[in-house]
């Protein structure tokens, strides 16, 4: 399936999720009814919005949305979409069950490869079978950190999995408790400069860390000047707080001071972003004028993904 034709079934989905589909929307709610009631995890498989399987696990939040749409975060969807290529190498942090890493593995095709980062050892297992459904992609029991070493991670119920997060020396403070069955692990951790002396360097990274963004791109300070890759990157300052990691505002003048132009998506199309002194939930894209598809065809995708919205 080539890229033309996930961008038309993209437009399909947003299409239709307007509508909703009743079955698919029944099923998914009973699913999550049933695992609240009974107390226990109900794992599952659903479609993507393209076909693909996926295996997810209820009551989980981000497993719901996706049993009931077919996709999880329209922007960062669009995103992959608008930038990624075949052939790029895409580093997915912070993968959870493996969503965005499945869908990059799908245009990127064989020639690409995908290396999805998961430090929660429960949560990985979940990823690695759906990472085993497709041959280029690789998942890491690691966590993206400033430092290679071991760090303490928060490991929070499978309802909370998405929202595990790293508690270093520099973000260790109050506030920081979790659900009731969370618990204090380690877990190792890579500065991705150091990884990338035995795997290959990203072309583009999706950094969704719970916090802890600004400290992964301080590991990966190295690979940002000789390579410029594309970065998705949340931004949240409610978790950056609860975390007592640095504003987001920080991490966006961090990336502008290094080159970078900013990005929102909305409707499928990408638009120029002013900095924010307080962020609410967003992600935003961050581009290099040096990086290869800044420089090879800045507007193409982005209207292509337009053409097939309106």
């Amino acid at each position: 399936m080539d890229r033309l034709e996930l961008l038309r079934l993209w437009n399909a989905c947003q299409q239709n999720s307007r509508f909703s589909d009743p079955a698919r929307w029944f099923k998914s709610r009973l699913n999550k009814k049933l695992a609240k009631w009974t107390k226990r995890t109900r794992k599952r498989e659903t479609q993507l919005f393209w076909g693909q399987d996926m295996t997810i696990v209820y009551p989980e939040f981000v497993s719901s949305r996706i049993a009931r749409n077919g996709y999880f975060e329209d922007d960062v969807t669009s995103m992959f979409l608008d930038v990624l290529r075949p052939g790029m190498v895409v580093y997915d942090i912070g993968s959870h069950y493996g969503f965005f890493s499945l869908l990059a593995s799908q245009i990127v095709g064989d020639a690409g490869q995908v290396i999805a980062f998961e430090p929660t050892p429960s949560t990985f297992n979940l990823l690695a079978e759906n990472a085993a459904r497709r041959s280029n992609i690789m998942a890491v029991n690691l966590a993206a950190f400033s430092e290679t070493g071991s760090i303490s991670f928060l490991q929070q119920s499978v309802a909370q999995s998405s929202m595990n997060f790293i508690v270093s020396d520099a973000n260790r403070g109050p506030g920081q408790g979790g659900d009731s069955q969370s618990q204090m692990i380690s877990v190792p951790a890579v500065a991705l400069d150091d990884f990338v002396f035995d795997h290959r360097a990203p072309d583009f990274l999706k950094i969704d860390a719970e916090g802890a963004e600004g400290l992964i791109l301080e590991g990966m300070i190295g690979i940002i000047k000789r390579s410029h890759p594309g970065i998705s990157l949340e931004m949240g300052d409610q978790i950056n707080e609860k975390t007592g990691n640095r504003p987001c505002a920080e991490n966006v003048e961090f990336l502008m001071d290094h080159g970078y132009q900013v990005f929102d998506y909305k409707g499928g199309q990408r638009r120029h972003h002013k900095i924010e002194y307080r962020y609410e939930y967003k992600n935003l894209f961050f581009g290099h004028p040096q990086w290869q598809f800044m420089r090879n065809c800045p507007e193409e995708s982005s209207s292509m993904i337009n053409a097939f919205v309106a």
